[in-house]
């Protein structure tokens, strides 16, 4: 007889989430462009130990890149679908993690990032459904690593989300260049004039999403009339378990990989 205990009953609603998620196949089934991001936490990259582990859930470098290889593997698969990554968020200059020096953690992960808009894209072959939005570069300050200070939501507590003026800042830039990526893909196909865009998101991504001044959406919408286009976006919270790219991994490649 099972036991039933607060533990079980989360990770039977947790795997009941799961299994209701979309996976990858289905997301681009139904959309033409897919976005993702990661939480802050991802900020947090660890010195590499000379060996990616995908069986692990360690945060460094070469796991990461050798994450991402494998999704970018995937994209490939699905030519006719735009994939939107976006940079790392930084963390707060007084957040201190629980592993590694959060100095040279903020570093590795500017360096991840700058990996994505490099290498990533043009390693092995070109890669061109997938595109990279900076979203670091914005808001981090380039001294440090960590979120500008202007763009703390406080400045004396270490959390990490960008406040109003980060998220009006970003927002409409965010906005703009999904429909600058779209037509640059598309070309002139019919989609560029009715794309269906999804947002895989946590609660960073949700803030500019919705930022005060107008959100993406209704942003959207004011570019959609002033251009006769029809673009509609929605957003996710997805995974629902966590925002890494190794719950990403999971959700999309499985345990096949796994060593």
């Amino acid at each position: 007889m099972r036991i039933v205990t607060l533990k079980n009953i989360i990770s039977d609603i947790a795997h009941r989430y799961i299994l209701q998620e979309p996976s990858l196949l289905k997301l681009v089934e139904y959309y033409d462009v897919v976005i993702i991001k990661h939480c802050s936490p991802a900020s947090d990259v660890l010195e590499d130990i000379g060996k990616p582990d995908l069986s692990l859930s360690r945060k460094s470098l070469e796991n990461y890149q050798a994450i991402y290889r494998l999704l970018r593997g995937e994209f490939d698969k699905h030519k006719d679908t735009l994939f939107i990554i976006w940079t790392l968020p930084p963390r707060h200059r007084l957040f201190e993690p629980l592993c590694g020096d959060k100095d040279k953690n903020a570093a590795r992960a500017t360096e991840f990032s700058k990996w994505l808009k490099s290498t990533f894209l043009s390693e092995v072959k070109n890669h061109p459904n997938i595109y990279i939005w900076d979203f670091r570069e914005i808001v981090m300050d380039p001294d440090t690593n960590f979120l500008k200070y202007e763009y703390e939501l406080e400045h004396n507590t270490p959390d990490s989300h960008p406040n109003n003026l980060a998220n009006n800042t970003t927002g409409p830039q965010f906005a703009e260049f999904i429909v600058d990526s779209i037509a640059n893909f598309y070309g002139g196909s019919k989609i560029v004039n009715e794309a269906r865009i999804v947002f895989l998101h946590h609660s960073v991504g949700l803030n500019i999403y919705n930022y005060p001044d107008r959100g993406v959406p209704n942003w959207l919408g004011k570019y959609n009339d002033s251009h006769g286009l029809n673009h509609v976006i929605s957003h996710r919270w997805y995974p629902w378990d966590g925002n890494m790219p190794e719950h990403y991994y999971r959700r999309w490649i499985g345990h096949k990989n796994l060593g």
